[in-house]
């Protein structure tokens, strides 16, 4: 595992820093990204009415007519099968703000199978060239910026399974 010690989140409480050596570290939005276990994860939820997972966990209008009730707190597994993609040669638009250049990159749909859900994310440390529909792909997550604490900003990204 790489050392996540001067990584934080983009947005406050991205990314659960409840692991060691994860002190000081500013996440920017609540309830997306957990790491406790070792493995990055998005925080999803699964309606008790109709049984369909959504992400972010806070988006309550998943399913038109369904009662919304018993939803419950779920991680998606670290890995899923690559749905889609494309690529991108022009940078990310705002907010978006890395320090380095990224371009060219690829945009990914990542499916969770037996959660039957699809979530987007930009595909790092990946030969752009080698990308298939359907190869396995994992959570991870990508270095942005230094903030001025002197941090480094993470966001979730999605990486082809070595």
């Amino acid at each position: 595992m790489e050392n996540m010690a001067n990584k934080v989140a983009r947005i406050p409480n991205l990314v659960d820093w409840s692991m060691e050596n994860m002190a000081n570290k500013v996440a920017r939005i609540p309830n997306l990204v957990d790491w406790s276990t070792g493995e990055v994860r998005l925080m999803s939820a699964k309606c008790g009415s109709c049984d369909t997972y959504f992400f972010p966990k806070e988006h309550y209008q998943h399913r038109p007519g369904c009662s919304r009730e018993g939803v419950k707190d779920v991680l998606l597994p670290n890995k899923g099968k690559l749905a889609s993609y494309t690529i991108q040669y022009y940078p990310c638009p705002a907010p978006f703000k890395t320090d380095k250049k990224i371009t060219p990159y690829g945009i990914g749909l990542v499916e969770f199978e037996n959660e039957k859900i699809q979530v987007t994310g930009i595909l790092t440390e990946t030969d752009l060239k080698s990308l298939k529909i359907g190869m396995e792909m994992e959570t991870t997550l990508l270095d942005m910026y230094t903030n001025e604490e002197k941090q480094q900003v993470v966001t979730w990204a999605f990486r082809a399974v070595k």
